[in-house]
């Protein structure tokens, strides 16, 4: 029995892109979400294992789809570099796992990976630039690259930077904590000295998907229009949403004393994305709106 054309399998359905993957609406995909554990909120779900590499090739080959979205990821950098191990099986072992079951299969897999696959010494960084990570979290991503360009299934490899957005119910993440914390009159420190492109989940997910329907293999950057310091994202965060901007105190990252290393200057160009794919991206400003309606309802 032949993949489904229309049937994407999504990997890692109940984290913060997974959900934004299963919340878009009609995309002319049939999306079916896999979990690790039961999530009561994600109806029809199976579930998956990723290390499990018997369980991955059983799932994929029962369910049959066109393509696979690996969305699922240990994102916790500092948790990644206390338990290498761990995240290895996850990234790399998991990885593994799918592109066999995917070759298997027939089915094409998009995999996501990280703007830490660089050293930010001389970011936004292309494609085609140098990659040198400097902790577990990034090495681990750029092996689980490696082994999914190697593959002999249509195989691409997207690298995003720091995913943000808001839908109820959703984690926090770095501009939701970040609101958060000053709407409720509560002091922060934001490094002035890491800056990306913000991205925002929801864009992300919606050229994902938009992947399904193209011949792309290799590796693309996605990221979002700005390249801000996450000092200025804070600052944006209180212009846009009349926040006090008195409550921040910038620091550097080594401040911090953060478990892992973090690149500093590790942007990403886009330049391949608009020439191959022209998305229609909306400002950091524009999605600090939306986002400041939504938590304020």
């Amino acid at each position: 029995m032949k993949a489904k054309a229309n049937k994407v399998l999504i990997v890692g359905a109940s984290g913060f892109l997974g959900r934004a993957l299963m919340r878009l609406p009609d995309v002319g995909l049939e999306r079916v979400p896999t979990v690790r554990h039961a999530i009561p909120d994600l109806r029809g779900s199976l579930r998956l294992d990723l290390t499990n590499s018997e369980e991955v090739m059983a799932v994929v080959g029962r369910s049959k789809p066109a393509w696979v979205v690996n969305a699922a990821a240990e994102t916790s950098v500092d948790r990644c570099e206390a338990d290498p191990s761990r995240t290895r099986r996850v990234h790399v072992d998991g990885t593994t796992n799918l592109v066999r079951a995917c070759e298997e299969a027939g089915a094409g897999l998009i995999t996501i990976s990280t703007n830490y696959v660089f050293d930010g010494e001389a970011g936004p960084y292309g494609g085609g630039d140098e990659t040198n990570p400097l902790n577990v979290y990034g090495q681990t991503k750029l092996e689980a690259e490696s082994v999914v360009l190697q593959a002999s299934c249509q195989g691409v490899v997207v690298r995003a930077a720091v995913l943000y957005g808001y839908h109820q119910g959703s984690r926090p993440n770095f501009v939701t904590w970040s609101y958060s914390s000053l709407r409720d009159g509560k002091p922060i420190r934001v490094v002035t000295d890491e800056c990306t492109n913000p991205t925002h989940v929801d864009e992300l997910a919606r050229f994902l998907l938009g992947l399904c329907h193209s011949d792309f293999a290799g590796t693309i950057h996605f990221a979002g229009l700005d390249y801000l310091s996450r000092y200025q994202m804070v600052e944006r965060i209180c212009d846009v949403c009349r926040l006090d901007f008195s409550l921040v105190t910038p620091v550097v990252s080594a401040a911090l004393g953060q478990f892992a290393r973090r690149p500093l200057q590790a942007g990403l160009r886009i330049d391949k994305l608009n020439t191959m794919f022209a998305p229609k991206l909306r400002s950091f400003e524009d999605h600090l709106r939306d986002l400041s309606e939504k938590m304020q309802s």
